[in-house]
C-alpha cells in the first residue's frame, strides 16, 4: 500500500468538501441578492437553505464518492452496555463540550484582542436567522446523521487500519478543522476523540448519531429556545423600567434558562468525574499498517492533498476572523 498516496486522496476528498462549503453558499447568495436584492433578509429559510444544501447535496456527495475508491474494513460490532453506559457517555460528552467551549472562547477573544479583528462564528449567525423549528431539523436531525457518517464512518472504517490511535487523532482534526472557526475547533475536536473512540470500540454509527444529537439539541436547540423566549434583544434597552418589564414579563423563561444552566453545569461535573475514572480504562490497539510514532505525522500529512486540505482549513479561520 502506498501510504502517502492513502492519505492524500483523503485529503483531497476533504479539500474539496470545505471548498464547496465555503464557495458554492457564497455563489448561490450572490445570484439571489442580483435577482431579487434583500430576499435572504426576509426570507429565513432561503438562508438556510443557501448555506446547508451545497454542502448536504454536492460537497458530502463528492466527498464519499472519492473516500469510496479507498478499502474500507468492517468493524467488530459490540453494543454498549445498557442506559447507565450511554448517560455517562452523554456526560463525558458535556464536560468535553463545554472545556471546549472556554478554550475556544479564550482563544478566540485573545485573537481579538491582538488583532484587533472580531472573530466571528458562522454557526452562531446561522442559529439567530433561522426559526426553531429550523435549528431543529438542520442541527439536531441532518447534522449530526450526516457528519457522523462522513467523518467518523467513512473515515475511520478506511484509516483504522492504521492503528486506533491514527483513526481517532485524524477524524477529531479533520472534524475540527471542518467547522472553520476558533470558537468551535476545540469541542469539536474533543468531541471527535469520543465519538471516535465509541464508534472504534463498538462498530456501530448509531451510538456516535445519539450523541451527537443530544449534543446539538442541549448546545443549539435548547438554549436557542430560551433565548427566543426570552426575546434578549429588549435587554440592551437603557430605561431601567423597560428592563425591569422585560424581566417581570418573562420570568418563565429566566427560570428554564437558569434550569438549564444548572443542568449543564451538573453534567459537566458528572462527565468531568467519569472522565477521570474512565480514562485509565481507555485501550487503543495497533493496526495492520501501524507506523512508527516518528512517521505517522509526516506520512498522513506530508501529501499533496492534505497539504490542500489543511490551506483550505487556514482560509476557512481566516476568512471567519476577518468578517
Amino acid at each position: 500500500m502506498n501510504k502517502r498516496k492513502f492519505f492524500s486522496t483523503i485529503g483531497i476528498a476533504y479539500f474539496l468538501l470545505i471548498l464547496l462549503m465555503l464557495v458554492l453558499p457564497t455563489i448561490l447568495a450572490l445570484i439571489i441578492q442580483t435577482a431579487a436584492p434583500g430576499s435572504l433578509y426576509r426570507y429565513p429559510l432561503l438562508y438556510w437553505i443557501i448555506s446547508l444544501a451545497p454542502q448536504y447535496l454536492v460537497a458530502m456527495p463528492l466527498c464519499v464518492r472519492i473516500m469510496r475508491r479507498l478499502p474500507a474494513v468492517k468493524l467488530y460490532q459490540n453494543r454498549i452496555g445498557g442506559g447507565g453506559t450511554w448517560f455517562s457517555t452523554l456526560c463525558i460528552a458535556i464536560f468535553i463540550m463545554e472545556v471546549g467551549n472556554i478554550i475556544g472562547n479564550l482563544v478566540s477573544t485573545l485573537i481579538s484582542r491582538l488583532s484587533g479583528l472580531e472573530v466571528s462564528s458562522g454557526v452562531e449567525e446561522l442559529l439567530s436567522e433561522g426559526n426553531l423549528g429550523m435549528i431543529f431539523l438542520f442541527s439536531v436531525i441532518l447534522a449530526p446523521i450526516l457528519e457522523e457518517l462522513v467523518f467518523r464512518k467513512l473515515l475511520i472504517d478506511r484509516t483504522v487500519v492504521f492503528g486506533d490511535r491514527t483513526a481517532i487523532l485524524l477524524s477529531a482534526l479533520l472534524f475540527g478543522l471542518a467547522h472553520g472557526n476558533f470558537y468551535q475547533f476545540f469541542y469539536a475536536f474533543g468531541l471527535g476523540c469520543l465519538f471516535s473512540y465509541v464508534y472504534i470500540r463498538t462498530g456501530k454509527i448509531r451510538y456516535t448519531i445519539s450523541f451527537h444529537m443530544m449534543i446539538n439539541f442541549l448546545g443549539g436547540f435548547v438554549s436557542s429556545f430560551l433565548l427566543d423566549r426570552l426575546e434578549y434583544s429588549r435587554w440592551n434597552s437603557a430605561d431601567y423600567n423597560e428592563m425591569m418589564y422585560a424581566m417581570f414579563a418573562h420570568l418563565g423563561a429566566l427560570l428554564g434558562l437558569a434550569l438549564y444552566v444548572i443542568l449543564i453545569i451538573g453534567l459537566s461535573i458528572a462527565g468531568l468525574v467519569l472522565f477521570i475514572t474512565s480514562i485509565r480504562k481507555v485501550k487503543l490497539y495497533p493496526g495492520e499498517y501501524e507506523m512508527p510514532a516518528g512517521e505517522t505525522a509526516g506520512t498522513v500529512f506530508g501529501n499533496a492533498g492534505m497539504i490542500l486540505f489543511l490551506i483550505m482549513a487556514a482560509v476557512t479561520f481566516a476568512i471567519e476572523t476577518v468578517q
